[in-house]
C-alpha cells in the first residue's frame, strides 16, 4: 500500500484505543453490562381487583404501582408488571453489578395496533393509544441516582408534563431493553424526546432493541460516557404532539454527545418532512453532533457502525461551533464504518465548522439528492477509504445535467485528511479532484449489489468490489478487504437482512 495509506492506518488505529477496545475492521464487542435475575420475582398488576401496595408483591396478592415495588427491591430482584394502565416511574435505587433490579413488563409489547404504514397529517393528527389490554402500558421513567437497573418490555405512551419517555440523571449501568415508545406528546415544547439525557453525569448505559415512533422530537439523545446503542428501530419522528398538533422542538433520529459510545446495528428510518409542523423548515438528521454549547456539547471518541439509514433528508449533520470561536476542539474522531446510508433529501454526510479527525471507511452511500459527503470550514485529518458512492446527486442525474462529484472537499480540509480507494458509480469533472487524493479509486463502475432496488447491498460473487480494498487495511481473517460495507468473508456479512426483510 502507499506510504498514505499506512500512515492512515496506524492514525485509524490509535484512534479507536481511545475510549473502547481498539478494533477496526470488525464490530466493537464489548460485552453488555450483566444482567441477572438472582433475586425475588416479585408482581404488580393494576388489573388485578385484589392489587394493593400493602400486599406482600406475590402473583396472587401483587402491588398496584411500580413506585412502590422499588422501595422494596433489592439486588437481583425482578418486579414483573402485568398488563395494565401506569403512570410515571421514579427510578432512584440501585441494584449491583451482578445483580440488576430489572422492572419488567411480562411479556414483549404488542405493536399490532401501531400502523406504521399511515403517514401522519400534521393538521389532522390522531395519536395512537397505548393496548394495555396486551401490554404493560407506562408515562414513562424518571432514572435518576440509579445504578444497574434495567427497564424492560414496556409500552411508553402520552408522557404528560415528563422529559421525554426514558429521562436519565446521575446514573450508571442503566439498560433500557425491548421497550415501545410512540405519541409521547409531552406538555411542553422542550421536553421532547424519546430516550433522554441532559447531563453527562450519565455512564455506561445500554440501549438495545427498542423500538421508537413518532416519538416527539429526537428519538435517542445521548450525552456522558460509554452508552452502547444497538439494535434499535427508530421512525417517522415528529415535531409535533400527535394528540393536538402543538409543535415541539427536535426532529433527529440520534443526537450524540460525550465519549466512548458505540452505535451499532441500528435501524433509522422515514423521518419524513410531510410529518413535521406544516412550514417548519424541518432539518431531519439520522446522526448529529454539535458545539454550540461547550461546556455540555462535545463529541470524540465514538464508533457508529453497521447501522442502516433510509430515506431520511441527511444522515449526519457535524459542527464544532466551539473551536471555530475559541479553538477549544469539541467534537473530533468520530468513526463510521460499515453503515449504509440510503435515499437522502439532501447531502448525505456534511461536515462543517472544523469537524476534524472524522473517519469514514467501508460504507456504502446510494441514492443521495446532492452529494454523499461534503467536508468544508477546516474539517482536516479526515479519513475516507473503502467506500461505494451508489447513484449518487440524483437531482442534477434526473436533470440530465453534468454530474457533480459525490465526494468533495474545500482546501481547508487537505491538512492531514486521506481519500483512496473509494468506488464511484459515475465520473465527474466538479468539483475538482485534488492531486494525490483517490489515486487508486475507480469510476463509473457498478459494483454488483445483490439488489440495489430493496436496499440489498451486499455483494454478488463476481463484485469487482470484492477484495479491492485499500491493501494496508486487512480483514480479521487476514484477508484484503472488500470495498464497501457488506465484507464478504465477514461471519456477519448478512446482519443487513434483520433490516431489509422489514
Amino acid at each position: 500500500g502507499s506510504p498514505m495509506a499506512s500512515t492512515c492506518t496506524l492514525r485509524l488505529m490509535a484512534m479507536l484505543t481511545i475510549g473502547f477496545t481498539p478494533i477496526l475492521l470488525s464490530e466493537d464487542t464489548r460485552p453488555n453490562p450483566a444482567s441477572s435475575a438472582t433475586g425475588r420475582t416479585l408482581y404488580v398488576n393494576a388489573v388485578n381487583p385484589k392489587a394493593d401496595d400493602s400486599n406482600p408483591g406475590t402473583e396472587a396478592a401483587p402491588w398496584k404501582t411500580m413506585q412502590h415495588g422499588l422501595t422494596v427491591a433489592k439486588p437481583g430482584d425482578t418486579i414483573l408488571v402485568m398488563p395494565g394502565q401506569y403512570g410515571r416511574t421514579v427510578v432512584s435505587v440501585s441494584g449491583a453489578k451482578d445483580q440488576v433490579i430489572t422492572i419488567k413488563g411480562a411479556s414483549v409489547p404488542s405493536q399490532d395496533h401501531a400502523d406504521k404504514t399511515k403517514l401522519l397529517d400534521p393538521l389532522h393528527p390522531v395519536a395512537i393509544p397505548g393496548n394495555a389490554a396486551l401490554n404493560a402500558v407506562t408515562q414513562g421513567f424518571d432514572i435518576s441516582g440509579a445504578a444497574f437497573c434495567r427497564i424492560e418490555n414496556f409500552e411508553i405512551t402520552a408522557v404528560g408534563k415528563a422529559k421525554s419517555g426514558i429521562f436519565l440523571e446521575k446514573s450508571d449501568g442503566i439498560e433500557i431493553v425491548k421497550n415501545f415508545l410512540h405519541d409521547l406528546n409531552p406538555d411542553e415544547a422542550g421536553n421532547y424526546g424519546g430516550i433522554r439525557s441532559d447531563t453527562h453525569d450519565v455512564k455506561n448505559v445500554v440501549v438495545k432493541d427498542n423500538t421508537l415512533f413518532r416519538c416527539a422530537g429526537t428519538s435517542i439523545i445521548v450525552l456522558g460516557e460509554n452508552w452502547l446503542l444497538e439494535g434499535n428501530e427508530a421512525s417517522h419522528g415528529t415535531n409535533i404532539r400527535t394528540d393536538t398538533g402543538t409543535r415541539l422542538r427536535g426532529e433527529d433520529a440520534i443526537r450524540f454527545f460525550g465519549s466512548g459510545h458505540v452505535i451499532r446495528y441500528n435501524y433509522l428510518h422515514d423521518f419524513i418532512d410531510s410529518e413535521q409542523f406544516p412550514k417548519s423548515e424541518p432539518h431531519l438528521d439520522a446522526f448529529q453532533t454539535f458545539a454550540v454549547w461547550p461546556d455540555s456539547q462535545f463529541a470524540n471518541n465514538v464508533l457508529i457502525e453497521k447501522n442502516y439509514c433510509y430515506n431520511i433528508s441527511q444522515m449526519f449533520m457535524c459542527e464544532d461551533q466551539a473551536e471555530m470561536k475559541t479553538k477549544d476542539n469539541k467534537v473530533h474522531h468520530i468513526t463510521f464504518k460499515h453503515n449504509i446510508f440510503r435515499k437522502t433529501a439532501a447531502v448525505a454526510i456534511q461536515l462543517r465548522s472544523k469537524s476534524d479527525n472524522i473517519t469514514f471507511v467501508n460504507n456504502v452511500v446510494a441514492e443521495t439528492f446532492y452529494s454523499a459527503l461534503v467536508m468544508g470550514e477546516e474539517s482536516h485529518h479526515g479519513t475516507v477509504i473503502n467506500n461505494i458512492f451508489y447513484n449518487c446527486n440524483t437531482e442534477r442525474l434526473k436533470k440530465g445535467e453534468p454530474p457533480s462529484g459525490p465526494f468533495g472537499f474545500d482546501d481547508s480540509c487537505i491538512p492531514g485528511t486521506v481519500a483512496d480507494y473509494n468506488m464511484y458509480s459515475h465520473d465527474y469533472t466538479w468539483p475538482y479532484k485534488k492531486k494525490g487524493f483517490d489515486t487508486h479509486s475507480t469510476y463509473k463502475v457498478d459494483p454488483k449489489f445483490i439488489n440495489p432496488e430493496i436496499g440489498d447491498f451486499r455483494l454478488q460473487k463476481d463484485s469487482p468490489a470484492i477484495g479491492a480494498g485499500d491493501p494496508s487495511l486487512l480483514s480479521a481473517s487476514g484477508k484484503r478487504m472488500d470495498i464497501g460495507a457488506m465484507q464478504s468473508g465477514d461471519p456477519d456479512k448478512d446482519w443487513i437482512l434483520r433490516w431489509i426483510k422489514k
